[in-house]
């Protein structure tokens, strides 16, 4: 990177408090002074919050200046505190930002001016509007606040977002002396715009890198989603808010309704976003009957505008290909979602249901198995049936193995605690083949060797592919239920009609022949070893191979 973004001047700044509480100004003075003579090898910004450089002293040293935990910032000389090198290195970058002032940033370290407030905006950029310290009516414009100062950060992120954690830093800077609970909001709804902006930025990746960006942009915002999702699970205890904080609240939540219902995000589950904002407050029934109210106005609107064919995308999606509208099309619309959360909330798990049933299944699957598996653990059989019934319809049109795994698992833990009720096995079997694993585990977990060893029949499993401790278990428990796999298997193995297949049959029948000496059964032994030489006496290579093994009739 070969200069700063305009948007990591505040980092800068922020940077500067940070020096001027832990550098001493006499250190700072010696920095400066390695700075005008040139010693600072090289400078630059990394991971958005991060710089790093080089300073020539008596030796080479590397300075690494972290932003967001300065604490954690560091040089390789011999200094154990901090250095004039690390100041040296941030008169260095406020030089290469061509929009601060390295000798105003050495006067206020060094006590000859006043130091530099964080609302105050960097020398040499377009002012902005001050930030107000008192809460007051800022929630009625944070977010225009927000626009016009980072609005157009998006563009900077074409292959990185990076620079967005300027931004982030910057945004929260805004609440920085605000009273702490008005604070969180501020941060929540900072943390939703930038991951707004990165939306925005991957509206700019080819189609040909859409796949590679994705899993690089979600990568970076995770610390972000962590840290919202952290902040709105504290946000409960509404019966104890002043107004203010009502007020925050449902700015938060009202960006966050509004983005999960713009369809051209791509990026992120932003009613997941939305949903652990909001089940905090599902309790209170006034909220919930107004939101349920503004919910529906939207579902209206949603509705409104997709009837008329919309032949071109918002402006935002210039430059966008159109595979990305056909991938829009994959997500569940996002009122139904949040309505169904409402409907479930309140009892109602046959109307939320109906809600998501022409959803696609993919989107929805994690909110189906977090309302079943809710209604499993209260024991309110009726309603996790309502659960399981839509999602065995809607799976069993497009099942695979690691698909139903959610599903499987759920009506393994029903029928643990419901035994008396054959739905939940009747599921389990309708799913074969997919749900052979489960199915076997969970036979083997309830003791039914039995059923276990028919399960393995209708597959056509041998003895030699299933797990030994299972088999063991089985030997042990009901040896005779292991029988028909070992005469099948062995058939199997014959019919294949060479020497490895016959060498095969053989080494089963070894084992056959101490399972029947287990069952103190030496007679039917007998009979079958008899059974298969008389069957099948042309096979000479077979009979060679049963000499060898001393199986004889």
């Amino acid at each position: 990177m070969d200069s700063l973004f305009q948007t990591e001047q505040l980092l800068l700044q922020t940077l500067e408090s940070e020096l001027a509480e832990h550098v001493l100004p006499a250190v700072a003075e010696r920095g400066w002074d390695y700075y005008i003579k040139g010693r600072v090898q090289s400078v630059k910004l990394v991971d958005g919050d991060t710089l790093i450089g080089a300073v020539r002293g008596t030796d080479m040293y590397s300075v690494m200046l972290d932003v967001g935990h300065f604490g954690y910032s560091t040089c390789t000389c011999p200094m154990a505190d901090y250095c004039k090198h690390m100041a040296a290195v941030y008169f260095a970058a406020c030089g290469k930002s061509g929009m601060r002032s390295p000798e105003d940033a050495r006067r206020r370290l060094l006590g000859l001016a006043a130091p530099e407030k964080l609302s105050d905006q960097p020398s040499g950029t377009n002012s902005q509007p001050e930030k107000s310290h008192s809460n007051g009516a800022d929630h009625r414009k944070i977010v225009s606040r927000m626009e016009e100062q980072y609005g157009e950060a998006w563009r900077q992120c074409r292959y990185t977002l990076h620079p967005l954690q300027s931004v982030l830093l910057g945004l929260k800077g805004y609440a920085r002396d605000w009273d702490k609970p008005i604070q969180k909001y501020e941060w929540m709804l900072a943390i939703l715009f930038t991951l707004r902006q990165a939306e925005k930025a991957f509206t700019l990746v080819d189609p040909f890198s859409k796949y590679y960006q994705q899993m690089s942009f979600t990568r970076m915002a995770e610390p972000w989603i962590e840290q919202y999702e952290s902040l709105a699970s504290e946000q409960h205890h509404w019966r104890d808010w002043t107004d203010e904080q009502s007020d925050w609240f449902d700015v938060v939540t009202e960006y966050a309704r509004n983005q999960a219902c713009d369809e051209w995000n791509e990026l992120f589950r932003w009613d997941f976003l939305y949903l652990s904002l909001t089940s905090g407050r599902l309790d209170d029934d006034r909220w919930r009957d107004a939101e349920r109210s503004r919910l529906e106005r939207k579902g209206a609107e949603v509705r409104a505008i997709e009837q008329p064919a919309v032949s071109s995308a918002p402006a935002v999606q210039a430059g966008g290909s159109g595979g990305e509208a056909a991938k829009s099309k994959e997500k569940a619309p996002f009122p139904p979602i949040a309505l169904a959360a409402l409907d479930m909330f309140e009892g109602r798990d046959s109307d939320a249901a109906k809600r998501l049933a022409t959803a696609p299944i993919e989107p929805i699957e994690p909110l189906v198995q977090m309302y079943a598996q809710t209604r499993l653990a209260e024991r309110n059989w009726d309603s996790f049936q309502v659960w399981m019934q839509f999602f065995f319809e809607r799976r069993a049109k497009s099942a695979n193995t690691r698909a139903l795994v959610p599903f499987l698992f759920l009506c393994r833990e029903a029928d643990l605690a419901q035994p008396d009720n054959p739905q939940w096995m009747q599921w389990m079997v309708a799913m074969l083949p997919y749900s052979y694993s489960s199915l076997a585990d969970h036979w083997i977990e309830l003791g039914r060797f039995s059923d276990w060893a028919d399960l393995q029949l209708l597959m056509g499993m041998s003895p030699e592919d299933l797990d030994a401790k299972d088999l063991r278990e089985a030997t042990n428990a009901e040896p005779q239920a292991l029988l028909p796999i070992y005469h099948q298997a062995i058939d199997d193995a014959i019919n294949s009609r060479n020497r490895q297949g016959y060498k095969t049959a053989v080494k089963l029948m070894k084992k056959l022949e101490k399972l029947y000496k287990a069952m103190k059964q030496p007679e039917p032994w007998s009979r079958y070893v008899m059974l298969v030489s008389d069957k099948y006496y042309r096979l000479r290579a077979l009979q060679e191979e049963m000499a060898k093994g001393n199986i004889r009739p």
